[in-house]
């Protein structure tokens, strides 16, 4: 990639056409690399220069035709995207060597802190604006990343499964690290114990000793959550767990404030245990949707509505999944911003992810929120996150907000811890622009005909979800 740029700078300062000759020494040199590599027998997924040379083909013309007309600004200008690309590939190596989200987060933080640097002493008169220099970086570390790692053995970025590391939907990884959208209770496939949950429940089911590799089938049972009733599933024990299915329909004052329903400190789902898949669950009226306390979870094929807090409160800062999920009435989406006591305890979410992919989000505005009146609508803000929190990947959703958050426009913002994003779209139904910047894999649209359609082909994928 840094001789592809080469070939360019080398034009620019000359004044003349990029020599096709350079560009395909410079893709020879790449593909001899990755021959090397493939041969050397250390790399879990291999034949894959392909795709990452179309990437990087992509970002380098990119970058060409985005250039300054000075010749020797555009030079510099060439110069710093390459520093500023090998500062981004070198967080992601430093990923696959240590499995170290925080080193990741960092060394992507220091991306636009190198470009700033290296344009400010370049010969330009009127520098370009790095930001987009830095986001096209980024993105092309991280898609090359995606494929790179995707064959590894091991979930990361933007992966919902990578061969035998599979939970979420055991022995149906498919070959680009994805589960398929059309396998309702998949975790069910297991050979573990299972426990058969039905009929309508007005008192929890609490079992804080489950054994290894249990099955908890809830696909005909009911959960009526109430005050009398704050955790209808409420699960610990060994790992690893799957619950599929299950109705959780809150017995709340639709009416009541947030603060009254915070104060009742409730969720449909609670866990404990690390690699829980929660797995076609239909949650409605509860303070918070699912409440991971273990890592390494998965939440899929769930459907969440009127949410009064949190509809994924991890709190307590695990990495995770969420995918192809339907979270239609958030006050907030998902919380990690954990408590003293949670912090007292050692809780640090930096070398974990958490991956949203393939999901609708709508922050719902709703009586008496945060701050306000009981009369009046609010919700709060897509991600609700601390300095601890863990890194995030967003690949492939549709979000939907109707107004500002209560905590200010700032708030509306993606976290920096941010890691892996692409395709998604934000449908903003309040005035003017969306209140907080935005990055590049997001697109912005006011037709909330997009979200509709979103969620109308969402339920016909899932007709086994009760409405």
């Amino acid at each position: 990639m840094s001789a592809l740029l080469g070939c360019h700078r080398k034009a620019t300062v000359a004044g003349e056409a990029v020599d096709p000759r350079c560009l395909d020494r410079a893709h020879g040199r790449l593909a001899d690399a990755f021959a090397g590599a493939d041969a050397s027998g250390t790399c879990a997924a291999t034949g894959n220069v392909a795709v990452v040379t179309t990437v990087v083909d992509a970002f380098v013309d990119a970058i060409a035709g985005a250039l300054p007309g000075d010749a020797r600004c555009a030079a510099a200008t060439l110069r710093a995207a390459r520093q500023a690309t090998a500062t981004a590939f070198g967080g992601y190596a430093s990923l696959a060597r240590r499995t170290d989200y925080g080193r990741l987060v960092a060394g992507r933080a220091r991306v636009g802190a190198t470009l700033e640097s290296a344009l400010r002493r370049a010969p330009c008169t009127t520098p370009p604006d790095p930001a987009p220099l830095a986001a096209s970086a980024l993105a092309l570390a991280g898609n090359a990343a995606d494929t790179l790692l995707c064959g590894d053995g091991i979930r990361e970025l933007a992966e919902a499964c990578d061969g035998t590391d599979d939970a979420a939907c055991p022995g149906r990884c498919q070959a680009s690290c994805r589960c398929p959208l059309d396998a309702p209770f998949a975790c069910l496939a297991g050979t573990g114990p299972l426990v058969t949950l039905s009929g309508t429940r007005s008192t929890p089911y609490t079992n804080d000793s489950l054994a290894p590799d249990t099955r908890i089938d809830a696909r005909t049972a009911t959960f009526l959550a109430s005050p009398t009733d704050l955790y209808p599933l409420n699960l610990g024990g060994a790992a690893p767990v799957c619950v599929a299915g299950g109705q959780v329909r809150g017995q709340y004052d639709r009416s009541a404030t947030w603060s009254s329903m915070h104060d009742q400190n409730n969720a449909g789902v609670r866990f404990e245990n690390d690699r829980v898949t929660v797995d076609g669950v239909r949650v409605d009226d509860v303070t918070d949707g699912i409440r991971p306390v273990g890592g390494s979870f998965t939440i899929r094929q769930a459907w969440l509505s009127y949410v009064r807090d949190d509809c994924v409160e991890n709190d307590h800062l695990q990495g995770g999944l969420v995918e192809d999920a339907l979270f239609d009435g958030c006050y907030v989406a998902v919380s990690e911003r954990p408590s003293p006591e949670i912090l007292a305890g050692g809780a640090n979410g930096r070398r974990d992810l958490l991956t949203i992919r393939d999901s609708l989000i709508h922050l719902q505005p709703m009586p008496g929120p945060e701050g306000g009146s009981a009369s009046e609508l609010g919700n709060g803000q897509f991600f609700k996150w601390h300095d601890l929190a863990t890194a995030l990947a967003l690949h492939d959703n549709v979000f939907m907000a109707e107004q500002v958050g209560q905590n200010g426009a700032g708030t509306m913002a993606i976290p920096e811890s941010l890691v892996s994003c692409a395709n998604n779209v934000m449908v903003w139904l309040g005035p003017g622009a969306y209140p907080a910047p935005l990055p590049a894999c997001f697109t912005v649209t006011k037709s909330r005909s997009v979200w509709d359609a979103a969620v109308a082909a969402w339920k016909q994928r899932h007709p086994q979800l009760a409405p």
